[in-house]
């Protein structure tokens, strides 16, 4: 009598790809938890005070030369970051929604997104479409005030040339207390000799 038992189901073979995705899923959480945009809990740090070199330049996203002396006399908020780095993209929708946030439209406050990519045309493309207010920078050097062991690193420059503040990894920037940092560090008076470069004297 033939034997009539059925013979085993075969393996499934989609299994390995659920385990992949399984594996995947937990180091996205694993990166998130991490690497993901942070709380920023330490403004209240007493600031570096590194006077900050406006001598040297950059460029927009067409090419042209742009000037970090233009800064000057401004509050700033100054991003390094690339679009190869998944910690600085995941903080941009931050630093865009602090950008365009009410209390910072006076024009005291400066959003410099610094981008070091090695070329120009992968920044101009990434940020097509994008629509964010910060101003889009292009640097192949950076001076080294603005050198750091990783990115994205983040500086606050106060109308006197001074760093505020600094901090590298990934933020939630659009907090309430960032916002009221930038309005009290753009309230800083300026002495005029700071503000502007000195003419040279009448001839």
């Amino acid at each position: 009598m033939a034997d009539e038992t059925a013979p085993p189901p075969p393996a499934r073979r989609d299994v390995p790809w659920m385990l992949l995705a399984g594996v995947f899923a937990s180091l996205w959480v694993a990166y998130l938890l991490v690497a993901g945009p942070r709380r920023v809990d330490d403004l209240d740090a007493p600031g570096p005070g590194t006077a900050v070199d406006y001598e040297w330049s950059l460029q927009n996203l067409d090419g042209a030369t742009v000037s970090f002396a233009d800064f000057r006399g401004k509050a700033l908020f100054v991003n390094v970051w690339a679009t190869w780095c998944g910690p600085c993209i995941a903080e941009m929708p931050s630093i865009a929604r602090l950008a365009a946030h009410p209390d910072l439209q006076d024009g005291k406050v400066a959003f410099v997104c610094i981008a070091t990519d090695d070329e120009v045309q992968d920044v101009k493309r990434f940020v097509a479409g994008k629509g964010w207010p910060m101003t889009i920078l292009h640097a192949r050097a950076l001076p080294p005030v603005f050198l750091t062991d990783g990115i994205p690193a983040t500086f606050f420059v106060s109308p006197d040339g001074r760093l505020a503040y600094s901090r590298v990894g990934s933020s939630e920037w659009d907090a309430p207390e960032v916002v009221k940092k930038l309005r009290d560090m753009a309230a800083t008076r300026v002495k005029a000799d700071v503000a502007a470069p000195p003419r040279p004297p009448a001839a």
